[in-house]
C-alpha cells in the first residue's frame, strides 16, 4: 500500500510589492522590530508630554455643523465624510503625508549613520568589522541573521534585525477640543500606507466634554478609553 499527499504552495510577495517596501525592511527575517509611526490627536492645550517630532494645527480648518459635532466625534464615519467632502482637509491631508514621509526618511538615515559611528568606535579598526562586508546576501554570524543594504561606495552595510527597535516618529494632530478634526485626520493618517514602519493611532481627548479641561497627555496606552484617552495599534488583530 502507498500514500500520496502534496504540500500545498506558499505564496511570496510580488518583486513589485517587496520593491515598495524601504530597503531595510525588503528582507524577510523573523521577529524583525520595525520603526515606528505614532499618530496622535488632542486638543490645542494642554501641550503633548513629551511633545512630539511634528505637530499640525488644523484649527484653520472648517469645523463641522453643529449638529454633526453634538452627535459624532472624529471616529464617526458620519464626521468623516463631512472633512472628506472638504477640498481644503484633503489638501491638508497630502501636505501632512508628504511631511510624515520626509521625517521618516530622515530619521531612517541618521539612525543608520548612528549605527555606523557606533560600530566604527565599538569594535576593531577592520573593515570587515566596521559594518561591512564585500560579499553578497546575508550575514550570518552564529545563530544571528543579519540583513544588509548597499550604500553609494558599493559596499554592504550590515544591520543586526533590532536595529529599528525603538525608533519612533511621533506626530501630534491639533484642534480646539481634539474631538473632531484631529481625530478625524489621524484616522485618514492611519489608513494611508506606511511601508516598513508599524503604526499606532491615540486619541487623547476623544472622550472629553465641551468644559472639561486637564486633558491627559500623549503617552502609551492600551486600546480602548481610559478617562478621555483612547490608543490602539493598526496592526490589532482585535477590533
Amino acid at each position: 500500500m502507498s500514500f500520496s499527499f502534496s504540500i500545498p504552495e506558499t505564496s511570496s510577495p510580488s518583486s513589485e510589492e517587496v520593491l515598495s517596501l524601504p530597503s531595510y525592511a525588503q528582507n524577510e527575517l523573523p521577529d524583525l522590530d520595525l520603526p515606528k509611526l505614532i499618530l496622535i490627536s488632542h486638543a490645542h492645550s494642554p501641550p503633548l508630554n513629551p511633545a512630539p517630532q511634528l505637530r499640525f494645527d488644523l484649527r484653520n480648518l472648517p469645523n463641522p455643523p453643529k449638529r454633526i459635532r453634538d452627535a459624532h466625534v472624529g471616529t464617526s464615519k458620519r464626521l468623516q465624510e463631512w472633512m472628506e467632502a472638504d477640498p481644503a482637509f484633503l489638501a491638508r491631508l497630502e501636505e501632512i503625508r508628504e511631511e510624515i514621509r520626509e521625517a521618516m526618511d530622515g530619521l531612517i538615515r541618521r539612525h543608520e549613520k548612528k549605527e555606523v559611528l557606533r560600530v566604527d568606535v565599538d569594535e576593531e579598526p577592520k573593515e570587515k568589522d566596521r559594518g561591512y562586508e564585500h560579499d553578497e546576501g546575508p550575514v550570518v554570524n552564529g545563530d544571528s541573521q543579519k540583513k544588509t543594504e548597499e550604500d553609494e561606495s558599493g559596499y554592504r552595510r550590515v544591520y543586526n534585525e533590532q536595529d529599528f527597535s525603538g525608533l519612533e516618529l511621533r506626530v501630534g494632530i491639533v484642534c480646539a477640543m481634539g474631538r473632531h478634526r484631529s481625530v478625524a485626520m489621524v484616522e485618514e493618517l492611519s489608513r494611508v500606507s506606511w511601508p516598513g514602519w508599524d503604526v499606532e493611532v491615540e486619541h487623547r481627548d476623544v472622550a472629553k466634554k465641551r468644559g472639561t479641561g486637564g486633558g491627559k497627555s500623549g503617552g502609551k496606552g492600551s486600546r480602548g478609553t481610559r478617562g478621555s484617552f483612547a490608543s490602539y495599534s493598526t496592526n490589532d488583530d482585535s477590533e
